[in-house]
This record gives C-alpha cells, structure tokens and sequence, in this order.
C-alpha cells in the first residue's frame, strides 16, 4: 500500500489561519474562481511547465493573462495613436 501524501495547498492554507479564521495565502485579494476548459495540448503545456517552474497551474495561468493584458496594452509601433 502506497504511503498517503500530504496535501500542499491545504498546508499552505492552514499556515494562514489567524485564530481560526481563514486568510487569503495570496498578496493580492482574488476574485472568484472561474472554471476552464483547455484543448489538451494547452493542457499538457500547463502541466509541464507549472511543474518545470516549481509552480501551482493556478499561478502559472495568472502569469500569462497578466502578460497577455500588458502585451495588448502596450502601445505598438504599427498602431496610429
């Protein structure tokens, strides 16, 4: 039988109790979740590369959308302004 592995995320949150009252594990204050479906080799880079960094999928998604909102909001040197 294989031996039970301790869950991470539930660690991690527990070391943010504050006299038994959850706090947020995050610097910055999260809206709420929103599912979403990726095709699978979307899926798959996802995986690999959240592990590569040594990071949660969530964190790693976060990042791109981040990156993908300052790349459009960037000003381009093709755009008339």
């Amino acid at each position: 039988m294989s031996k039970k592995q301790t869950n991470k995320g539930y660690e991690k949150v527990a070391d943010t109790r504050n006299d038994g009252k959850f706090a947020s594990p995050n610097d910055i204050p999260l809206a709420e979740s929103r599912g979403l479906r990726l095709p699978v080799d979307l899926h798959e880079w996802v995986e690999s590369e959240a592990q590569k960094r040594g990071c949660s999928r969530n964190d790693l998604i976060r990042e791109a959308v981040r990156f993908f909102k300052a790349h459009l909001e960037a000003p381009h040197p093709d755009s008339e302004s």
